[in-house]
Parts: C-alpha cells; structure tokens; sequence
C-alpha cells in the first residue's frame, strides 16, 4: 500500500502525523488560552510574522476586513511601514521567538511606540518581552512554527471575541475541524487528501481560489514547500483572468506536468462563478488534469479551516510519495546558519 503504517513510519520520522491528528485539540486549547488586555485604543492593525507564524495574520486580516473598518496588515519583513504609529496595535508573531525580520519589526515597533502584544514560545521575543514589560501569549514550544498554527491563530481570534471585533465561535465549531480531520487520517479509506497527493504527485499544481481563501492557498503552497519539498503555485480571482491565464501555452513540458485545483465554495459572487466556469472551459483543452475542491464548513473561518486541513493532510501523502520525511528543512536551517555566521 501507497499509505501503510510502515512506509509512514519510515519517512516520517519526526511523527508529524502526531501533530495533524491533534490539530483540532490545539485549535481548542488556543482558543481556551487566557489573553491580556488591551487598554490602549487602536484604529490600525498590523500583523509581522514570517513562514508558519505569518499565515495567522492573513487568516486573520480576511476575517476582520469582512466585518469592520479597521484596516488590517500583514507585514512579512525587517521593517513596518511609515503609517505604523502609537494608534497601531502591532500583534508580533513568532513561535520559536528568534525569527529576526520579526525581532526587527518588534524593535520598530517600540521605537514608533506602537501597542505591541506578542505570540510565542520562548527564545529572544519572550525575554525582551519581560525586560520591556510588552504583553506576551506563551503558547507551547516544541514543534515545527508551521504545525502550531492552532496556538498561533485562536488566542488571537479569541483576543478579538473579547474586545467585539470578532464573533465568538459556534458549540460545534470545533467538532467540525475535529471530523475533517477524520476524514484525512490514514485509517479512512475514503480519503481526498489521498487521493489529490496521488493525482498531484510528480507533478506541479496550479491552485487558484478567489480573494477571501487567498490565506488558504498561500497555506498549501508554503507546505506542499517544507513538507513535500515540492513546487506549486498559487493565484486568486479575479486577478488571474488578466494575466495568467493567458500562460498556458509554453514551455510545453511545464505545461503537461501541470494540474489545476480550482477552490470553490457556495460564497462566491456570480461574477467570479461565471469567471471560474470560463476560465476552466479555456485551460481544459491543454491541461490533462482540473480538479475542483469545494469547500466545506458555513462561514469563511469555517471553510478556510477545512481548506487548511486538507492542504496540510495532501502536503503529508504526498512527501510519503516522494519519499521525504516531511519534517525535514534542512535548507532553512542551513541558510539560518550561513545568516548567522554575517552577524
């Protein structure tokens, strides 16, 4: 079998299949954290994070910009932007707490005496966080930034719910993350993460979706990355339809080797409907492969989470398939070590 016990015990070594089984139990617990207050007023938001501790900050920025006039940023850099001020609340995230572009935007942050609260597990950001006197939600240490999403995003979230910016969740909101992830755990036979690492593999995937699951698919890109060391890319409606689309012709083996993933849902309008119908009645007569994932869930958290769950479970098969121990990163650390070494 593609997907027995042992051939996933002999890649995955570092058991990340652990950690994609108990996802919804870290959504929960982050959830159920504690959160400081915030006592300062505030008329902008600006998310800094990188890789694994960024994508909390465009789930989150999609979710606030639905349903308030506060404008939100993610800034995945050294540096924040000029607008950056003292009616900014600058939430820092970095889960192993020694990602420096995120020690760097944190240091300009208090020089721009921003309101500042910061997510992590330890390292460089908790002490100065203690030394500063600057709000700090300690979430638990030991696993991939990527896999911590849960502890990264749902205190956050929760932070907004007590200061009714967000809605609180629904009684059955973690039950659903909970039975998605039983549909994509090796045991099910009937699996869809299964079935699209298999379609995918050896190949490179095209994943479009429209503006709101943006977050989503930036999530399947970066770990179809560092899971399965695999290239994808990523695109959204209506933007596509006025550049790329008009791609699909050369260089004519990048082209066989593609696979197309439409993402849709029930929320689209019927304008990015229709462009989805044209734009699949177009790219059909070169691409071998178009798969559609409809999403699932009622609300765009809801079915950003199932989209999330889904790519993480494909990024898992599909590394079994290339027969790479999807914790693995040896190049991150590598290129960590050589910044180190210039100071």
């Amino acid at each position: 079998m593609k997907f027995s016990q042992k051939k996933l015990k002999k890649y995955d070594k570092q058991n990340m299949l652990s950690l994609l089984e108990n996802f919804p139990h870290h959504c929960y617990e982050g959830y159920n954290f504690e959160t400081p207050e915030i006592p300062a007023k505030f008329k902008k938001i600006v998310f800094t994070g990188m890789g694994g501790s960024g994508i909390s900050g465009e789930i989150m920025k999609i979710l606030i910009e639905e349903i308030s006039c506060t404008p939100v940023s993610v800034i995945k850099d050294y540096f924040l932007p000029e607008y950056v001020d003292t009616e900014t609340l600058v939430i820092v995230e970095s889960y192993s707490g020694n990602t420096e572009e995120t020690l760097s935007a944190y240091k300009v942050a208090k020089e721009k005496k921003s309101i500042i609260l910061c997510i992590s597990s330890n390292g460089e950001i908790e002490k100065r966080c203690e030394e500063d006197k600057t709000p700090i939600i300690k979430i638990p240490p030991g696993m991939p930034p990527r896999c911590a999403l849960g502890y990264l995003f749902f205190p956050v979230y929760k932070l907004f719910v007590n200061m009714k910016i967000l809605p609180e969740l629904k009684k059955d909101f973690f039950e659903k993350l909970e039975n998605w992830k039983s549909e994509f755990i090796p045991n099910n036979k009937n699996n869809l993460a299964m079935e699209i690492a298999e379609k995918i593999y050896k190949k490179i995937s095209l994943i479009y979706s429209e503006n709101r699951f943006y977050p989503g698919i930036l999530r399947w890109k970066t770990q179809i990355a560092e899971n399965s060391k695999s290239f994808s890319f990523i695109n959204v409606f209506p933007e596509m339809n006025h550049n790329e689309i008009m791609s699909f012709s050369f260089p004519e083996w990048f082209v066989k080797k593609l696979v197309i993933l439409f993402v849709i849902s029930e929320l689209e309008n019927d304008r990015i409907k229709k462009r989805i119908e044209i734009t699949e009645n177009i790219v059909k007569l070169r691409i071998n492969e178009i798969l559609k994932i409809k999403l699932k869930g009622d609300t765009i958290l809801e079915k950003l989470l199932y989209l999330i769950i889904l790519g993480d479970w494909i990024s898992y098969y599909l590394a079994i398939l290339n027969k790479v121990d999807p914790t693995e990163i040896k190049e991150i650390n590598i290129l960590k070590e050589e910044l180190k070494k210039e100071g």
